[in-house]
């Protein structure tokens, strides 16, 4: 598992060169590398796979192909929390998984920074309809309804754990630009909450959530199909 995990960090590291962020919206720092976060917690459990994850960033940050700073601060947290909260879904304290979005949701909330509505719309509304998306799921596949490995299942957590991820890279980014470094006031931070970020998130999420679950679904079936028909050693 330590062997693929490394290999995964390898991937995870070239990903991160290409800038899908600027490509589907014009600007941005996300990269491909967060088509396959939610896989790498689903492959190796939250603790190997967030090793996996956070070796490909760094790998990235002395490469330059991610700033120092704020930035990869907050793309660093974001990615260990996809991670959990994707491994905790696929392992035997599956219902764990909804504890880190539902800790996220509240401490945005909490954070006098947040920007709380954009009009009368909840900036989190995706977020909120993603942790339901997850908590129905692992209601489902708990009482055999769907299994595991179903598109359904796969679908929500990848959903779900993308959009922890968004969340928590926001906490902590905004902490660190406003309040940390000084780069943002909270007028400034505020305006760029609701004239940019709040129309783009949902863009980007869904568009990695369908791109991260047409990947996950295909290699997750194939691995648990390996493993069935692998023999069996003494």
């Amino acid at each position: 598992m330590i062997a693929s995990a490394s290999l995964f960090a390898a991937l995870y590291a070239v990903l991160g060169a290409i800038p899908v962020s600027r490509l589907v919206l014009g600007s941005g720092f996300l990269t491909a590398s967060n088509i396959i976060t939610p896989l790498s917690g689903m492959l190796f459990g939250p603790i190997v796979g967030g090793g996996a994850a956070l070796i490909g960033d760094l790998i990235d940050v002395y490469a330059g192909q991610l700033s120092s700073g704020a930035t990869a601060l907050s793309v660093i947290a974001a990615d260990l929390a996809v991670v959990a909260t994707a491994g905790l879904a696929f392992s035997k304290w599956k219902r764990a998984a909804l504890v880190i979005p539902l800790a996220a949701l509240v401490i945005y909330t909490a954070d006098p920074v947040s920007v709380l509505f954009v009009g009368p719309v909840p900036f989190t509304w995706l977020h909120i309809l993603s942790f339901l998306a997850l908590a129905v799921a692992l209601v489902l596949e708990g009482r055999g309804t769907i299994d595991r490995l179903s598109p359904v299942f796969v679908s929500a957590v990848t959903f779900s754990a993308l959009m922890c991820g968004h969340l928590v890279g926001t906490i902590v980014g905004q902490d660190l630009l406003v309040r940390v470094y000084g780069v943002y006031t909270v007028a400034a931070w505020d305006s760029q909450m609701t004239n940019f970020v709040f129309a783009a998130y949902p863009i980007e999420r869904v568009f990695f959530s369908v791109a991260g679950s047409v990947v996950a679904i295909p290699v997750l079936k194939s691995i648990s199909g390996a493993r069935r028909t692998s023999p069996t050693t003494s």
